[in-house]
C-alpha cells in the first residue's frame, strides 16, 4: 500500500468509517445456486465424516498438532474452503467460506449442552459481543423440534491491527434439533439455516438501516451453521461449522475519492470474522457449560 493510500485508509478509520467495507453490491443469481449446491454437498457428507472420528477434518499435516490442542483443552480451527471453486466462482462475485472447529467441554453431558443452546434469552451475554440481541419462538413439541429465531449479530474487523470495521446484521433463521444413540456414543446435531440478512448500512448494533437482502455490502449473504456434539467418556467433544456465502474478492472495486481501496483489506476481513466467530461460540458454549456446572452439580435441563 502506497504512503499515500495508507494516509487515505487511516484517516477513514480515525473518523469512525471505512469506505473499503461500505461499498455496495449484489450477487448474481447464478452464485446463489452455486452456494446451495454447494451447502447440499456439505450437508451430505457431514454425518459420516463426524463419525469417522474427532477433527477428521483436519489435513493430515496438522492433525498430529490439532490432536494435541484439543487434548490440551485448545481451541481448534480451520478454514476448509473450496478454493478451486472460489476461483471459478469469483468472476460471479462470489465467494463460499467454510470454516468449522473443534472444542472439548469437561463434566458435561449432551442435556447441558442442549440447554445452553435452546436458552436464546441468554445469547446476548453467553456470545457477547458477537451476539446483541436474540429472539426465539418454538415451533413444535417433542425432542426435535425446532426454532424460529432471529439474531442481532455483530462483527468487527480492524485495519491493520488499529482502525475498527463494524458490520452489524438482523439475521431471521430456523434451527432444528435431532438427536440419535451410536455405539459408545449419543450423539446431538443443530442445524440453524438463515432465512433472510439484513445488514445494517452503518454498522452500529441496535440501529434499523437495513439495506434490502441481497443489496448490501455483500459481507455475508447466506448463512448456514451446524453444531454436533457425542459424549466421549464424562466430556463432550463439540464442532461448530459455518458456511457462508459473500461478495467475491476479486470482483470488489471500490474507492475512496479517487483512489482504489486494496482489496487485501476486503480479503483480511473474510478471512478474520468466519473465524472469530467459530472462536466466540465455541468458547461461549464451553464457558457456560462450565459456568452451569460450577453453580450446580447436578446439570439440570432449562437451568
Amino acid at each position: 500500500m502506497s504512503p499515500l493510500l495508507n494516509s487515505v485508509v487511516v484517516a477513514c478509520g480515525l473518523s469512525g468509517i471505512c469506505w473499503a467495507a461500505r461499498c455496495t453490491t449484489v450477487p448474481e443469481p447464478r452464485v446463489l445456486a452455486e452456494y446451495e449446491n454447494y451447502v447440499a454437498a456439505a450437508e451430505r457428507a457431514m454425518s459420516s465424516r463426524f463419525d469417522s472420528g474427532e477433527l477428521a477434518w483436519a489435513p493430515d499435516y496438522a492433525s498430529k498438532e490439532a490432536a494435541a490442542q484439543l487434548a490440551s483443552g485448545k481451541l481448534v480451527r480451520w478454514n476448509i474452503s473450496d478454493a478451486a471453486l472460489n476461483r471459478r466462482i469469483a468472476g460471479q462475485n462470489g465467494t463460499i467460506i467454510h470454516w468449522v472447529g473443534a472444542i472439548r467441554i469437561r463434566g458435561a453431558s449432551l442435556t447441558d449442552l442442549r440447554s445452553v443452546l435452546e436458552h436464546y434469552d441468554g445469547y446476548e451475554r453467553i456470545y457477547q459481543p458477537m451476539v446483541f440481541e436474540c429472539r426465539a419462538k418454538r415451533d413444535g413439541s417433542g425432542p426435535d423440534a425446532g426454532y424460529d429465531v432471529t439474531l442481532g449479530l455483530h462483527n468487527t474487523f480492524r485495519v491493520a491491527s488499529l482502525f475498527p470495521q463494524h458490520y452489524a446484521f438482523r439475521v431471521k433463521a430456523r434451527v432444528g434439533y435431532s438427536s440419535a444413540n451410536v455405539p459408545n456414543a449419543s450423539v446431538l446435531r443443530v442445524h440453524l439455516a438463515a432465512s433472510e440478512i439484513r445488514e445494517s448500512d452503518s454498522g452500529v448494533p441496535g440501529r434499523t438501516d437495513f439495506l434490502e437482502p441481497y443489496h448490501d455490502h455483500g459481507v455475508m449473504w447466506a448463512l448456514n451453521a451446524y453444531w454436533r456434539a457425542r459424549t466421549r467418556g464424562t466430556d463432550l467433544y463439540l464442532e461448530f461449522e459455518t458456511i457462508t456465502l459473500a461478495r467475491s474478492v476479486q470482483a470488489f472495486a471500490c474507492k475512496i475519492g479517487f483512489f482504489p481501496v486494496p482489496r487485501s483489506i476486503v480479503s483480511a476481513a473474510m478471512d478474520s470474522l468466519p473465524a472469530d466467530s467459530v472462536a466466540v461460540i465455541l468458547e461461549g458454549t464451553r464457558a457456560e457449560c462450565e459456568r452451569r456446572g460450577l453453580r450446580s452439580p447436578l446439570s439440570v435441563s432449562g437451568q
